[in-house]
């Protein structure tokens, strides 16, 4: 699988995944134009939509309605900003009565597979080439 990620100008990229387009900027502030997400907050919606995925999954599987399914993500970096220090998670099933299939619901979210990366990190090798 691959992901290309190409420059822009200032502090905007885009990324190319299969086809698709998915732009990142910076605030203002950052040097950027505030045109598109950072790429924290792209990661922190990986999250969050990875485990909306495996939630409906679940919901379905269940024989329960899914619509209106919604996951906010509330996230802060860490004090010298260098990291994300913690997300918060809150899931809204409006239209099933979960009753004790809640924690089912928080289990299929710790199963998507962002989570589970982030639980077990992957290697990172950088390759550099140019002149």
């Amino acid at each position: 699988m691959e992901v290309k990620v190409e420059y822009l100008g200032k502090r905007k990229f885009k990324v190319m995944a299969r086809g698709h387009e998915v732009m990142t900027d910076l605030p203002e502030k950052g040097g950027g134009d505030d045109s598109a997400p950072t790429p924290s907050e792209l990661f922190v919606a990986s999250v969050g939509s990875c485990a909306a995925l495996f939630i409906s999954r679940y919901l379905e599987t269940a024989k329960l309605d899914p619509e209106g399914l919604s996951v906010d993500m509330d996230w802060e970096f860490s004090e010298d900003k260098s990291k994300i220090s913690h997300i918060n998670m809150t899931v809204r099933v409006p239209n099933s009565e979960l009753g004790a299939r809640k924690k089912a619901v928080a289990a299929a979210a710790n199963k998507c597979v962002i989570h589970q990366t982030l639980h077990n990190c992957p290697e990172i090798k950088v390759n550099v080439e140019g002149e």
